[in-house]
């Protein structure tokens, strides 16, 4: 597939509208939460609601059903598109995938190590380590559509390979490091999901209301073992066996699942996650470790892992530069990477329970990701100026 083709089948076209539907729903929590609404916002975002029959009971505020039960499509949506990806896309051949592989590892160990720095024997504060390690591939692709000309098909190939990388090694990290299991059946049962995921993989099962029903299976022993239910999505999306499937019918199932996830989805919960009240906020937020951590593991860290992590590669010889594209290019595109947002704000929810240690860090996860788009969008179009004859 060439580079062309799978800018089109990525969804830049929705890139804009999604960015935009993102920023006004954080603008809006941020506004209701320090509003004379802020009262009914705080009621409506800690509702408690019941659900299930005994013994598989959930009990949970709505925020919590929110990052644990809806997101679950937004994270679909990323194992999907991934899958998408790996299969037909930009990183179905290996040498092509190498290359932005060993980016993103990069561009998540660099932020990791600069936070905790800031945070070193604070234990609390240290779990948030994984804040500024991920990057928000709907708002990299929506700012790249804003750029337009400045953005080349190889460079929006690569910057779009790093950040499903980058993706992927979020997921792995909410799945491996944060929440706290409980041994029990549901443990079993998450046992039982995998097992039989793995299975229907391996045969290349078309059915997907099987798949459905394990991925439900998985979620729900997740949610009640005490572990993050959301990555119940990415995993049932990577399980399916897309070359079994007809071309056509993978990409109408993406088609009406990115809307969903995209306009749906996300803005509620940026809505939700964002609206952090600032009526408490003082100048130590500027001294605060876990912000500093963050914003400068985001800013500096992110782009600094992603140039690093290319530059061994190439120096390794572990893949190419795509075609027309510098390594001057990749380096400005490296600050594409530090734009954070809804892994870096589900991760804040995940790591942190103290809010008085969350709220700082989710404006600082909304501070560092802007900052890091100005840098890049002003680095890429200072880039193409110089080049104009």
């Amino acid at each position: 597939m060439t580079t062309d083709a799978t800018a089109r089948r990525l969804p830049l076209h929705q890139g804009r509208r999604a960015g935009i539907a993102m920023l006004v729903a954080i603008a809006l929590g941020m506004a209701a939460a320090n509003s004379p609404l802020s009262g009914l916002y705080g009621f409506i975002h800690h509702f408690p609601l019941r659900l299930g029959i005994a013994p598989i009971v959930i009990d949970a505020p709505l925020i919590d059903w929110i990052n644990q039960g809806l997101l679950v499509v937004f994270f679909f949506h990323i194992g999907l598109h991934t899958k998408q990806e790996m299969t037909t896309g930009v990183l179905a051949a290996r040498g092509r995938a190498i290359l932005p592989a060993v980016a993103a590892f990069g561009g998540m160990v660099v932020p990791a190590v600069i936070f905790l720095a800031f945070n070193a024997g604070e234990p609390d504060a240290m779990r948030g380590w994984a804040i500024p390690i991920a990057t928000d591939v709907v708002l990299v692709l929506g700012l790249m559509s804003f750029l337009g000309a400045a953005v080349s098909p190889g460079l929006l190939a690569f910057v779009t390979a790093v950040a499903i990388f980058d993706d992927l090694g979020a997921v792995l990290v909410i799945a491996l490091f944060y929440g706290e299991a409980e041994l029990g059946w549901s443990l079993a049962l998450v046992a039982i999901a995998l097992v039989g995921l793995g299975i229907l993989n391996r045969r290349g099962s078309k059915t997907g209301a099987f798949y459905l029903l394990l991925g439900t299976l998985l979620w729900i022993g997740l949610v009640v073992s005490g572990l993050e239910g959301a990555v119940a999505g990415a995993i049932t999306g990577l399980a399916l066996p897309l070359s079994a499937f007809k071309q056509r019918t993978v990409e109408r199932v993406e088609y009406r699942i990115a809307p969903l996830a995209l306009f749906v989805v996300v803005p509620i919960f940026a809505f939700f996650n964002a609206g952090v009240p600032l009526a408490f906020a003082s100048e130590s937020w500027l001294t605060d470790t876990v912000v500093l951590g963050v914003v400068l593991g985001l800013v500096i860290g992110k782009p600094l892992g992603v140039a690093l992590g290319t530059g061994l590669a190439l120096w390794a010889g572990l893949g190419t530069l795509p075609s027309k594209t510098s390594l001057l290019d990749t380096l400005c595109a490296a600050f594409f990477a530090g734009i954070g947002f809804t892994m870096s704000l589900f991760i804040v929810t995940a790591a942190l329970d103290d809010p008085l240690r969350a709220d700082p860090a989710k404006v600082a996860v909304i501070l560092g990701s802007s900052v890091s788009a100005v840098l890049a969008s002003f680095a890429l179009l200072a880039l193409r100026r110089r080049r104009l004859p």
